[in-house]
Protein backbone atom coordinates (compact mmCIF):
# COMPACT_ATOMS: atom_id res chain seq x y z
CA UNK A 1 0.00 0.00 0.00
CA UNK A 2 1.57 3.58 -0.96
CA UNK A 3 0.46 6.39 0.98
CA UNK A 4 0.41 9.84 0.30
CA UNK A 5 3.00 10.97 1.74
CA UNK A 6 5.47 8.63 -0.31
CA UNK A 7 4.87 11.07 -3.62
CA UNK A 8 6.57 13.88 -4.99
CA UNK A 9 5.05 15.43 -7.85
CA UNK A 10 7.35 14.32 -10.39
CA UNK A 11 6.26 10.30 -9.24
CA UNK A 12 2.74 11.60 -9.68
CA UNK A 13 3.09 12.86 -13.19
CA UNK A 14 4.55 9.99 -14.00
CA UNK A 15 3.05 7.43 -12.67
CA UNK A 16 -0.96 8.75 -13.26
CA UNK A 17 0.42 10.55 -16.73
CA UNK A 18 -0.76 13.98 -15.98
CA UNK A 19 1.47 17.18 -16.95
CA UNK A 20 1.61 20.73 -15.70
CA UNK A 21 0.60 23.30 -18.06
CA UNK A 22 0.59 26.89 -18.13
CA UNK A 23 -3.12 28.05 -17.86
CA UNK A 24 -6.39 26.21 -17.17
CA UNK A 25 -9.58 28.33 -17.79
CA UNK A 26 -11.17 27.46 -14.68
CA UNK A 27 -7.93 28.35 -12.61
CA UNK A 28 -7.74 31.66 -14.10
CA UNK A 29 -11.68 32.14 -13.53
CA UNK A 30 -11.32 31.19 -9.95
CA UNK A 31 -8.24 33.10 -9.26
CA UNK A 32 -9.83 36.21 -10.86
CA UNK A 33 -12.43 36.42 -7.86
CA UNK A 34 -12.87 39.60 -6.59
CA UNK A 35 -13.58 39.85 -2.78
CA UNK A 36 -17.36 39.90 -1.45
CA UNK A 37 -18.54 42.12 1.70
CA UNK A 38 -14.96 43.01 2.06
CA UNK A 39 -16.26 45.95 4.59
CA UNK A 40 -17.95 43.47 6.27
CA UNK A 41 -15.15 41.37 7.22
CA UNK A 42 -12.02 43.45 6.45
CA UNK A 43 -11.20 44.46 10.10
CA UNK A 44 -11.09 40.66 10.84
CA UNK A 45 -9.53 39.10 8.13
CA UNK A 46 -6.47 41.94 8.47
CA UNK A 47 -6.44 40.68 12.45
CA UNK A 48 -5.64 37.36 10.94
CA UNK A 49 -3.49 38.47 8.37
CA UNK A 50 -1.34 40.33 11.35
CA UNK A 51 -1.23 37.35 13.40
CA UNK A 52 -0.01 35.18 10.87
CA UNK A 53 2.57 38.05 10.04
CA UNK A 54 3.56 37.95 13.92
CA UNK A 55 3.27 34.31 14.40
CA UNK A 56 4.10 32.30 11.21
CA UNK A 57 7.56 31.97 11.95
CA UNK A 58 6.85 29.84 15.60
CA UNK A 59 3.23 28.55 14.82
CA UNK A 60 3.46 24.87 14.38
CA UNK A 61 1.25 22.67 11.81
CA UNK A 62 -1.73 22.08 14.23
CA UNK A 63 -1.48 26.12 15.52
CA UNK A 64 -1.63 27.37 12.21
CA UNK A 65 -4.95 25.06 11.11
CA UNK A 66 -6.36 26.13 14.43
CA UNK A 67 -5.38 30.04 14.36
CA UNK A 68 -5.75 31.02 10.93
CA UNK A 69 -6.29 28.26 8.40
CA UNK A 70 -9.92 27.28 10.19
CA UNK A 71 -10.97 30.32 11.04
CA UNK A 72 -10.06 31.80 7.50
CA UNK A 73 -12.22 28.82 5.92
CA UNK A 74 -15.01 28.82 8.42
CA UNK A 75 -15.87 32.83 7.37
CA UNK A 76 -15.70 31.59 3.90
CA UNK A 77 -18.37 29.72 4.77
CA UNK A 78 -18.13 26.58 1.77
CA UNK A 79 -20.77 24.14 3.32
CA UNK A 80 -24.32 23.57 1.46
CA UNK A 81 -26.88 21.00 1.09
CA UNK A 82 -25.29 19.41 -1.36
CA UNK A 83 -21.63 19.34 -0.08
CA UNK A 84 -19.54 20.16 3.48
CA UNK A 85 -15.95 20.78 4.66
CA UNK A 86 -14.38 17.76 6.31
CA UNK A 87 -11.07 17.53 8.14
CA UNK A 88 -8.60 14.99 8.83
CA UNK A 89 -10.44 12.13 6.68
CA UNK A 90 -8.77 9.59 5.09
CA UNK A 91 -9.51 8.94 1.07
CA UNK A 92 -8.33 5.84 -0.91
CA UNK A 93 -8.43 4.29 -4.43
CA UNK A 94 -7.34 1.19 -6.22
CA UNK A 95 -5.21 2.27 -9.09
CA UNK A 96 -3.82 -0.75 -11.22
CA UNK A 97 -3.87 -3.25 -8.51
CA UNK A 98 -2.53 -1.07 -6.12
CA UNK A 99 -4.32 0.39 -3.11
CA UNK A 100 -3.19 4.34 -2.93
CA UNK A 101 -4.55 6.07 0.60
CA UNK A 102 -3.86 9.63 2.87
CA UNK A 103 -5.23 11.34 5.18
CA UNK A 104 -6.33 15.14 3.58
CA UNK A 105 -5.82 17.77 5.78
CA UNK A 106 -9.33 19.75 4.77
CA UNK A 107 -11.57 18.85 2.07
CA UNK A 108 -15.00 19.29 0.53
CA UNK A 109 -16.85 16.81 -0.30
CA UNK A 110 -20.47 15.25 -0.15
CA UNK A 111 -21.51 12.87 2.46
CA UNK A 112 -22.85 13.58 5.94
CA UNK A 113 -20.98 11.60 8.00
CA UNK A 114 -18.33 10.19 5.35
CA UNK A 115 -16.55 11.99 2.66
CA UNK A 116 -17.75 10.64 -1.33
CA UNK A 117 -17.01 12.41 -3.41
CA UNK A 118 -14.48 15.26 -3.03
CA UNK A 119 -14.44 18.64 -4.87
CA UNK A 120 -11.41 20.56 -3.42
CA UNK A 121 -8.66 19.83 -1.17
CA UNK A 122 -5.83 21.19 1.30
CA UNK A 123 -2.65 20.48 2.30
CA UNK A 124 -0.94 22.42 4.90
CA UNK A 125 2.33 22.96 5.66
CA UNK A 126 4.94 25.02 8.08
CA UNK A 127 7.82 24.73 5.51
CA UNK A 128 8.87 24.21 2.10
CA UNK A 129 9.83 21.14 1.59
CA UNK A 130 8.12 19.67 4.48
CA UNK A 131 10.20 17.26 6.75
CA UNK A 132 7.78 14.90 6.16
CA UNK A 133 7.36 14.98 2.55
CA UNK A 134 6.45 17.38 -0.24
CA UNK A 135 3.45 19.65 -0.51
CA UNK A 136 2.85 20.25 -4.07
CA UNK A 137 3.16 15.75 -4.14
CA UNK A 138 0.64 15.24 -1.91
CA UNK A 139 -1.41 17.97 -2.51
CA UNK A 140 -1.45 16.25 -6.16
CA UNK A 141 -1.71 12.71 -5.05
CA UNK A 142 -4.75 14.23 -3.54
CA UNK A 143 -6.56 15.86 -5.87
CA UNK A 144 -5.80 12.67 -8.45
CA UNK A 145 -7.90 10.59 -5.68
CA UNK A 146 -10.58 12.82 -5.38
CA UNK A 147 -10.90 12.27 -9.58
CA UNK A 148 -10.64 9.04 -9.41
CA UNK A 149 -13.59 8.62 -6.79
CA UNK A 150 -15.59 11.50 -8.96
CA UNK A 151 -14.93 9.47 -12.26
CA UNK A 152 -13.05 12.49 -14.06
CA UNK A 153 -16.41 13.66 -14.06
CA UNK A 154 -15.64 18.13 -13.05
CA UNK A 155 -12.56 19.75 -12.82
CA UNK A 156 -10.50 19.21 -8.27
CA UNK A 157 -9.91 22.72 -6.79
CA UNK A 158 -6.78 22.25 -4.78
CA UNK A 159 -4.25 24.41 -2.65
CA UNK A 160 -1.39 23.91 -0.29
CA UNK A 161 -0.76 26.13 2.24
CA UNK A 162 3.31 27.01 3.39
CA UNK A 163 3.07 29.57 6.45
CA UNK A 164 1.73 32.49 4.92
CA UNK A 165 1.55 31.37 1.21
CA UNK A 166 -1.19 29.92 -0.49
CA UNK A 167 -0.84 28.16 -3.74
CA UNK A 168 -4.11 26.95 -5.58
CA UNK A 169 -4.44 24.29 -8.32
CA UNK A 170 -6.89 22.81 -10.67
CA UNK A 171 -6.53 19.21 -12.19
CA UNK A 172 -9.07 19.28 -15.31
CA UNK A 173 -8.46 15.74 -17.25
CA UNK A 174 -5.15 15.01 -17.26
CA UNK A 175 -3.77 18.42 -17.08
CA UNK A 176 -3.00 20.48 -13.72
CA UNK A 177 -1.89 24.33 -13.82
CA UNK A 178 -0.67 25.84 -10.06
CA UNK A 179 -1.23 29.49 -9.07
CA UNK A 180 1.58 31.85 -7.68
CA UNK A 181 2.27 32.38 -4.04
CA UNK A 182 -0.56 34.57 -2.19
CA UNK A 183 0.93 36.28 0.61
CA UNK A 184 -1.96 36.22 3.67
CA UNK A 185 0.29 38.87 5.77
CA UNK A 186 -0.24 41.34 3.16
CA UNK A 187 -3.43 42.69 1.15
CA UNK A 188 -3.39 39.02 -0.77
CA UNK A 189 -5.59 38.24 2.58
CA UNK A 190 -8.32 39.68 0.39
CA UNK A 191 -7.84 37.82 -2.67
CA UNK A 192 -7.58 34.37 -0.95
CA UNK A 193 -10.60 35.38 1.59
CA UNK A 194 -12.17 36.39 -2.12
CA UNK A 195 -10.99 32.81 -3.94
CA UNK A 196 -12.28 30.73 -0.84
CA UNK A 197 -15.93 32.17 -1.30
CA UNK A 198 -15.71 31.46 -5.23
CA UNK A 199 -14.89 28.28 -5.10
CA UNK A 200 -18.20 26.88 -3.11
CA UNK A 201 -19.91 28.77 -6.53
CA UNK A 202 -17.71 26.77 -9.02
CA UNK A 203 -18.66 23.83 -7.16
CA UNK A 204 -22.12 24.36 -7.32
CA UNK A 205 -22.24 24.13 -10.98
CA UNK A 206 -22.10 20.33 -10.69
CA UNK A 207 -25.67 20.09 -8.98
Amino acid sequence: MATFGSFTFDVVEEKFNIREVDEIQLLTEWLSAKPDNEFEYKKLLSKYSYDLSKKAIIWNEDELKMFFIGPLIELADMATPHFQPFTQRMIGMNYNGEDISGRVDFMIATGRRLPKAPYFCIHEYKQEPDKDGEPIGQALIAMVTAQYLNETKFPILGAYVIGRFWFFMVLDGDKYAKSIAFDATTEDIFLIFAILQKSKEIMLRYF
